[in-house]
């Protein structure tokens, strides 16, 4: 009876290990206020020691034309698979209250991989964009993507993060 006992007390431990793995998210992309810009406009590197890591991009955007010729993009370094929860979070503000669209997309052909419209106010937040991926993405074949041309004002882009938290 005790050998039973132990053994299933064991096994309980193992599962346990095995679910906890498959619940442990895997960073894809590490915490970086390293952006790329796509606009003809103004942007430039910041310190604020407000916001995680203390450093952030300003970009000021004119509010004509389509929203995404003013754009924030940083490569994610991991790959997706088809099925994984994937979970990005970025650290916003903007002179003014803004939206602005968050988005995981192929590199180059800027097919979406996982969107969403998110609302900025004028102090420091923290942004999520939440999805299941549809599909497989390989290594360095997807990119995060903020489009900030919603209008004149000056948004400020802090550390972006994305996680793989698993799936299937």
């Amino acid at each position: 009876m005790k050998i039973q006992a132990a053994l299933l007390a064991a096994s309980g431990l193992i599962l346990a290990s095995a679910a906890s793995a498959q619940t442990a998210s895997t960073p894809i992309l590490a915490p970086v206020a390293d952006w790329y810009i796509v606009s003809a406009g103004p942007h430039q590197s910041i310190d604020d020691a407000k916001v995680d890591g203390g450093k952030a991009v300003e970009v000021q955007t004119p509010g004509t034309g389509g929203i995404w010729e003013v754009a924030g993009i940083h490569a994610v370094d991991g790959g997706i698979a088809k099925g994984d929860h994937i979970v990005a979070s970025v650290w916003v503000k903007s002179d003014v209250p803004a939206k602005v669209v968050f988005r995981v997309e192929t590199r180059g052909a800027a097919a979406r991989v996982g969107e969403s419209t998110i609302d900025i106010g004028t102090d420091w937040s923290q942004k999520t964009l939440d999805f299941v991926a549809t599909d497989t993405y390989p290594a360095g074949t997807t990119q995060v993507a903020l489009l900030l041309n919603s209008g004149k004002q000056t948004i400020d882009l802090g550390p972006i993060s994305v996680v793989d938290k698993g799936g299937n």
